[in-house]
């Protein structure tokens, strides 16, 4: 008896030692689906930044620890020396491919690590559920939107304001029955985008806004009207696209200072957003705005046809030329992914990496060396740094090609 209990004893004591520890585990089945090991952590969304492994299991993020095993790991990916970030979300795009000016979103989201885009009125009210039907539905990446403020099919005998405003139900209604992916609406003021009548269909989409309790994204170009009037019409979560933009309608004054206005918008809770485009980003803009400490909520692309190819490129390249006018890192990360997730609103956990968040996931890089960039006046700049994109996860899956 004697005997036997000594035996157990010491089978229990080999038990208790490391290595017997480390052969069980690699005897176990593996826990996640990927394992990404020896990355830096990024998570500006709760300030998150450590040197850790982050795990996938169905669908999402299941454990963040100073050392996962990688026997733990079906698909293990080696991070070292890469940043560990939130799925970029692009603000502003044009996707409604095949029927329009935008682009497919996958080739674009897969190389450039971003998980989530929002097209921004690339389509109309009459075109909702086309869109749902051949771009969110199918797309690896998220896809959300700004439905336009007036279907594109008018008559030209028909009054333009009157058109808009007769269409304002159906748009409403529209939105509201989609709000899964339609975030609110889109319009564009400026004298080259509508003529005399742009400032009226201004006014009908704050009508439609306000009526339906909807969110307005609006791009300014060249006045009239002027900055303050059009200021004066936007109210809290509402977007301002192309914030540094060389246009009539613009956030300085003829001194390089803020207008009154924009601050007082700002103030007011209203966003602004970069959507750098082919024509509605400037080096010299930008840097007077941010050495007034004015920068801007959200970093997006408003990427299309016309600015994939330049200036625009894709998110990693816009974050640079804000990485290059002086931006942290870590702030640049947050108007990308944390900041746009919250004006999206849609799905818990988006644009962070806590535990049980969606595993979307970019893995990002500063290279070092002398690269060129262009503003949308093809204004060149040569910089030493420039943040790339390793590998995009959407949806806890790799996107594939």
């Amino acid at each position: 008896m004697a005997t036997s209990n000594t035996r157990r004893t010491f089978v229990k004591s080999l038990a208790s030692l490391p290595l017997a520890a480390a052969i069980a585990r690699a005897q176990s089945p593996p826990r996640y689906e990927i394992l990404i090991q020896n990355g830096e952590i990024r998570d500006p969304a709760r300030n998150f930044r450590q040197k850790a492994d982050l795990a996938i299991r169905d669908g999402k993020i299941a454990a963040i620890e100073p050392t996962i095993p990688k026997e733990q790991g079906i698909d293990v990916i080696d991070a070292g020396g890469l940043y560990v970030t939130p799925g970029l979300v692009d603000l502003h795009a044009h996707v409604y491919h095949g029927f329009s000016f935008g682009i497919e979103p996958d080739p674009l989201a897969r190389r450039s690590g971003v998980t989530t885009m929002v097209d921004a009125g690339t389509f109309d009210g009459l075109q909702v559920d086309a869109f749902r039907k051949y771009v969110v539905d199918p797309s690896q990446c998220r896809i959300f939107g700004y439905v336009f403020l007036y279907p594109s099919n008018r008559n030209p005998d028909d009054d333009p304001v009157r058109w808009a405003r007769r269409h304002m139900k159906r748009t409403g209604e529209a939105a509201q029955a989609n709000r899964d992916f339609v975030l609110g609406v889109k319009y564009q003021v400026g004298a080259n985008m509508a003529g005399r009548y742009t400032f009226d269909f201004l006014k009908v989409a704050r009508e439609l806004c306000d009526e339906f309790k909807l969110p307005l994204m609006l791009h300014v170009s060249f006045a009239p009207p002027e900055t303050d009037q059009v200021m004066e019409l936007l109210k809290p979560g509402d977007v301002l696209t192309h914030c540094y933009n060389t246009h009539t309608l613009g956030i300085l004054d003829a001194n390089g200072k803020i207008k009154p206005s924009v601050l007082a918008a700002r103030q007011r809770g209203v966003l602004f957003d970069i959507g750098h485009g082919a024509g509605s980003f400037n080096f010299e803009i930008a840097r007077k705005a941010l050495a007034e400490g004015f920068l801007p909520d959200t970093i997006s692309t408003d990427v299309y046809q016309a600015s994939i190819n330049g200036p625009v490129f894709d998110m990693p390249t816009t974050m640079t030329k804000m990485l290059y006018l002086g931006m942290d890192f870590d702030d640049i990360v947050a108007r990308s992914t944390a900041t746009p997730a919250k004006i999206i609103n849609r799905l818990p956990g988006m644009g962070s990496l806590e535990i049980g968040a969606p595993a979307d996931i970019a893995l990002l890089g500063i290279e070092e060396g002398n690269f060129k960039l262009v503003d949308a006046q093809w204004n060149e700049v040569t910089v030493e740094r420039r943040i790339v994109s390793r590998l995009t996860i959407c949806r806890g899956k790799r996107m594939s090609a």
